[in-house]
């Protein structure tokens, strides 16, 4: 059973509102910061699309409220909780005012645009990002069980991920065309986490300590299971940055003919 992400808070407070019309009304060219799109027909387009993109990760994190993105770094996750039911992880965790630490050092290694498909992936890579909040866990973690609340701190280090979406063009009152996203995934993997969790079992200190040390001696076992959760949260960011743009910004603006 795959793990279910939920983040209602989280959502609430980040949620694109598609559905006001003076909204879709608006052409706001590319930010500033941006620059002019790439040319559809640039035989070069998908190092364009880097050369323009890469540059701009550390700015676009800081949040633009003309654009309607919020500060991603760090960002603030009121409530987080992953429900995890395989005969490897049986648990729920809930991390409350949780942040996510380092996705401004974000890298955009490479992009595949197929226009014609409508089709496009985005490479991404980032050293380490650290989940820090309050957590509460109940449940079994391989043959152990597991129990507490306080203070944690999971660092994922070597993240690779890719970012995978479809669109249609949609033709809006103002007569231009929109970016609509139909489908998107993420890729995530990573080659290492560590986790640290205190007042496990009500602050015993030997079975907290033993735990953390078996959690971080089976991380790629927990990584497993956890990794999807951790790309949900990751293709929810991306999503929503990209919808937040192309919501505002015209088609022609992004990929002008000229």
């Amino acid at each position: 059973m795959a793990p279910k992400f939920v983040t209602f808070m989280f959502l609430m407070c980040y949620v694109i509102v598609k559905n006001v019309e003076s909204a879709k009304l608006q052409a706001l060219p590319l930010p500033s910061y941006i620059g002019k799109g790439c040319l559809r027909d640039d035989p070069n387009l998908n190092e364009c699309v880097v050369r323009k993109g890469a540059p701009v990760i550390e700015r676009l994190v800081k949040g633009d409220p003309k654009y309607r993105i919020p500060k991603l770094d760090p960002l603030v996750i009121p409530e987080l909780t992953i429900n995890q039911g395989t005969k490897q992880v049986g648990l729920t965790m809930t991390c409350k005012n949780c942040e996510l630490h380092g996705l401004k050092e974000t890298r955009f290694v490479k992009a595949r645009v197929d226009e014609k498909k409508k089709h496009v992936e985005w490479d991404f890579e980032l050293d380490q990002c650290m989940f820090l909040g309050q957590y509460s866990v109940s449940g079994q973690v391989l043959i152990l069980p597991i129990k507490g609340d306080g203070d944690a701190n999971i660092t994922v280090n070597g993240i690779t991920f890719t970012y995978l979406y479809d669109y249609d063009l949609v033709k809006r009152a103002n007569e231009r065309d929109y970016v609509d996203i139909t489908k998107s995934e993420l890729k995530f993997n990573a080659n290492g986490m560590k986790l640290k969790l205190d007042n496990l079992f009500n602050g015993d200190k030997l079975l907290g300590d033993n735990m953390n040390l078996f959690l971080n001696e089976n991380w790629r076992d927990l990584l497993k299971e956890f990794g999807p959760a951790i790309g949900d949260a990751f293709g929810t960011i991306m999503k929503n940055t990209l919808g937040s743009v192309s919501d505002l910004v015209p088609y022609d603006f992004i990929f002008p003919t000229s």
